[in-house]
């Protein structure tokens, strides 16, 4: 595949960044941009199911502690809910950082799981295994 083409693909896919660290919104996002990807934010769970409702969503970065709902409620929700079960959630975290939260989150459906603070390429291989595509 060339270059074009991958970005061409990439600029398809839309992923939800929901965290409600502005600055943490703007580094993922500032990366997925990079890379080529859309992105929507929010700062909520009750912002993200929003935006789920309302938008095409292929992949969500979900912070675990958030204001209101829990990651782990969200995530659930999301799992339980028949038109977004099958996207793929790339869990995030700072605070939960033992083992236990990593095997939790995929328990209530997460694919991935990722402690902050990390690093943009650490982020795009996530970001691509999810999506199942290749990285340029």
């Amino acid at each position: 595949m060339n270059e074009p083409y991958i970005k061409e693909i990439k600029n398809r896919y839309h992923i939800l960044i929901v965290d409600d660290d502005s600055m943490i919104r703007q580094f993922i996002d500032d990366v997925l941009q990079a890379y080529q990807y859309q992105t929507l934010h929010a700062c909520r769970g009750e912002e993200a199911f929003a935006i789920l409702e309302t938008n095409k969503v292929d992949l969500i970065i979900l912070d675990l502690l958030l204001p209101g709902k829990h990651g782990f409620y969200i995530c659930d929700k999301i799992r339980t809910t028949d038109k977004w079960k099958d996207i793929p959630i790339l869990m995030i975290t700072a605070v939960y950082t033992r083992l236990k939260y990593s095997n939790e989150s995929k328990e209530i459906g997460a694919n991935a799981f990722m402690t902050k603070p990390f690093e943009s390429k650490t982020l795009i291989s996530h970001v691509g295994k999810l999506l199942n595509i290749d990285q340029i």
